[in-house]
């Protein structure tokens, strides 16, 4: 994967992403395009399609969770996921929306309350 710099036109700045690259020469079997895959999604994103990869912001989640970069530089939280029952970090992104960084299942965050310490 390659890494690059990108102007998104909904965060309007410069964005890190990384582009997955297809298999070089000719292929019987069906081969990929390129993806796209922006390192710097989050609660910015409030759009239903992502300019630059062309994908909603839960699939962008997801491509990054399967690409198996590292999700250090993103807003998560801990929770159960509701779909694989596992304990895991959630990435947020968008107006209260959150995946899975297990099993990439899209989820509604929603903060009730906060404990003292």
């Amino acid at each position: 994967m390659k890494s690059h710099q990108l102007f998104c036109s909904a965060c309007d700045r410069q964005v890190k992403v990384l582009i997955s690259e297809a298999p070089i020469g000719e292929h019987q079997a069906t081969v990929h395009d390129d993806e796209l895959i922006c390192l710097e999604i989050g609660e910015h994103c409030t759009g239903s399609l992502c300019p630059l990869g062309a994908a909603e912001p839960q699939a962008m989640v997801a491509r990054l969770i399967h690409s198996g970069e590292s999700t250090d530089g993103l807003r998560t939280v801990k929770a159960v996921c509701p779909s694989c029952g596992i304990e895991a970090d959630f990435v947020l992104y968008g107006q209260g929306k959150a995946s899975c960084t297990v099993c990439g299942t899209a989820a509604k965050w929603v903060a009730q309350h906060a404990e003292p310490m």
